[in-house]
């Protein structure tokens, strides 16, 4: 019984088919690389921010820097 369900599953995997999931170049999505920082030089504020880079077309897609002002 069993080696005949391993006959039938060797089977079927040859005669099934799947469809191919290729992409053509419209559908073809961005990856993305997000990054974020802070830095605090001595006598003055901090800053931070962060980046977004769309690594297929190298561009920025967005960014930030905030400044931090001290409370004195």
């Amino acid at each position: 019984m069993i080696a005949l369900l391993l006959l039938v599953n060797l089977l079927n995997s040859f005669l099934s088919s799947k469809p191919v999931l290729a992409m053509s170049e419209d559908e073809r999505k961005g990856r993305y690389m997000i990054a974020a920082w802070g830095v605090q030089a001595q006598n003055a504020d901090p800053r931070s921010g962060y980046y977004i880079l769309d690594t297929v077309t190298g561009m920025v897609v967005a960014s930030k820097v905030e400044v931090h002002r001290s409370r004195e």
